[in-house]
């Protein structure tokens, strides 16, 4: 059977991603606006969605619209406790839970973690009442849950008195006490991903990591969990058992996971003139207060994390961090570029993908006043705008080199010069099982009928979906060429921007525009070496064109 491959369908495959990672649809419209009460860190997700992330399945199967295709790790049940928590068998604690005996649990595990108790007694769950702005809360506190407070123990987090059982305490057992800091983690979901609130969604839906768990290789993927899993784990930011807001006002608690090659946001901050001073001031600035309440200058000499991501304009904070989030994390394209490439197609009929970001929206351009309002509590207004929109043009330069070098991969597919060509590799992660799992009305007729009739080999390149080639390994998939121009727009591009954003001129050149620069060089030659080798071999892809 002959087939040709249309150029706009198999390269529309490459923003496939973003049906996954990036903004599925999860939330039910509100017709009328009240003020929320938490009730279930879940709610007004869809059933499909509830089906897929919170419904408890223990470890018979693992998370996400392809859970069925894999088995979990038995740590599953710490990173998403909602879904896949088993209590221990060794031994029965109903009797503790019964008689409310927390004074037991601390016996115990004196001797078995002291470190975990210790924490607790230093903890405002220990002594709700050793400041007057604790106490005030613990006011708050008292009223909406109805009774009365003077120690948080043992039980009252890890115990399901119904089911007389210990449990993991995720986010529906923080939001009993804490239902508004919830509320506004939740709010994240309006954003969009990436964010915190949907961070196990995002790590468990992509292909590879499902065809990890096929191949049995879910190990290897275990970074990836161990930060991912802030969804449904306040404790990610407020570390267990202390639960300290002091502690998670300080950047050193958002730096274990933002750092790395695709978002180096601690090493950005850091070694900038920022974190240079944070690390020359922490001593003398205060994190007892809350952010609201904190005066630039007196208790804070440079900003911190917390105190910019935080703020949501005229003086408020809270915890959505990404509502100000513009470019977010450098992946989509903006509207401001005529790409010459195939992301002029962008988004390929993909229904569940966001549009190309265009940064002088409305909305974004409200987004753009708090940050010039937050900028000149220390820099002038003219300055912080400036600056702003210098990171705009890094980024239109760096998208500009992308479409460049996109476009040479397009013409590689499009004259069937790839090699090993995708009739002759292994197919794309799951690829086989993509068009099956999420079907035209998400994946759009043009990219479902690729993958389908394909069976899942299909050229894959660019943004977002050709990062595979960082993630995994198959049979002569992806090429060096691909691997060249995955690291040139996912790791040396978001390096860049992050320098930007943080003001670490390093990382804004040596790290991210020079070997951007460095990798096109790459691709066009290796595109000159496999046009010559062509050349020299016509017969070599004949066989793609056939399909046979």
């Amino acid at each position: 059977m002959k087939y040709i491959v249309n150029r706009k369908l198999a390269l529309g495959v490459i923003f496939l991603m973003f049906a996954m990672s990036i903004s599925v649809p999860v939330f039910a419209k509100d017709s009328v606006e009240e003020k929320k009460v938490f009730k279930n860190f879940y709610e007004g997700t869809s059933d499909a969605y509830r089906d897929q992330y919170e419904k408890h399945v223990g470890l018979s199967k693992g998370s996400g619209p392809l859970s069925d295709a894999f088995k979990p790790m038995k740590l599953f049940m710490y990173w998403s406790p909602e879904r896949h928590y088993v209590p221990s068998e060794k031994l029965d604690h109903s009797i503790f839970i019964e008689q409310n005996r927390s004074d037991l649990c601390v016996k115990c595990h004196e001797g078995i973690n002291l470190g975990t108790v210790e924490d607790w007694r230093q903890s405002a769950h220990f002594d709700p009442r050793k400041t007057p702005y604790l106490a005030a809360k613990t006011d708050e506190i008292e009223k909406t849950i109805n009774r009365k407070i003077t120690k948080v123990e043992c039980i009252d987090c890890h115990a399901d008195k119904t089911k007389k059982q210990i449990r993991m305490p995720s986010a529906n057992v923080c939001g009993e006490c804490h239902g508004d800091q919830v509320l506004e983690l939740m709010s994240e979901r309006e954003q969009g991903r990436p964010n915190h609130v949907q961070g196990w969604e995002s790590n468990v839906v992509v292909p590879w990591y499902v065809e990890a768990g096929v191949k049995g290789q879910l190990p290897g993927m275990i970074g990836c969990d161990l930060c991912h899993a802030s969804a449904e784990k306040c404790d990610v930011c407020h570390t267990r058992h202390k639960f300290s807001a002091a502690e998670a006002r300080q950047p050193e608690s958002c730096e274990s996971c933002h750092m790395g090659p695709d978002h180096p946001d601690s090493e950005t901050y850091s070694d900038s003139k920022h974190g240079k001073l944070y690390e020359m001031s922490k001593e003398h600035m205060d994190f007892s207060k809350p952010l609201a309440r904190v005066e630039v200058g007196k208790d804070y000499r440079t900003p911190t994390c917390q105190l910019c991501h935080m703020y949501q304009g005229s003086g408020r904070y809270s915890h959505n961090f990404v509502s100000k989030g513009i470019w977010r994390m450098g992946t989509v394209p903006p509207t401001q570029i005529q790409y010459k490439s195939s992301l002029k197609d962008y988004p390929y009929g993909i229904k569940i993908i966001p549009p190309k970001v265009d940064i002088h929206s409305a909305a974004n351009l409200a987004k753009r006043d708090k940050w010039i309002e937050l900028c000149s509590k220390c820099h002038g207004p003219r300055f912080s705008e400036l600056y702003l929109e210098a990171m705009d043009d890094f980024m239109i330069t760096a998208f500009e080199r992308t479409d460049e070098a996109q476009l040479i991969l397009d013409n590689l597919v499009k004259d069937n010069m790839l090699y090993p060509s995708a009739a002759k590799r292994g197919i794309y992660p799951l690829g086989d099982k993509i068009a099956g799992a999420l079907g035209p009305k998400l994946l759009g007729d043009g990219v479902y009928n690729a993958f389908k009739s394909l069976n899942g080999k299909v050229p894959v390149i660019g943004p977002i979906l050709g990062v595979y080639g960082l993630f995994f390994s198959g049979e002569n998939n992806p090429s060096v060429i691909e691997i060249a121009y995955a690291k040139m727009w996912f790791f040396y591009k978001l390096q860049g921007y992050k320098g930007v954003a943080h003001t670490q001129q390093d990382y804004m050149w040596w790290w991210g525009m020079a070997p951007m620069l460095e990798q096109l060089n790459v691709i066009k030659s290796e595109d000159a070496r496999l046009r010559r080798e062509a050349a020299m071999d016509p017969m070599r892809h004949k066989s793609t064109k056939t399909g046979k």
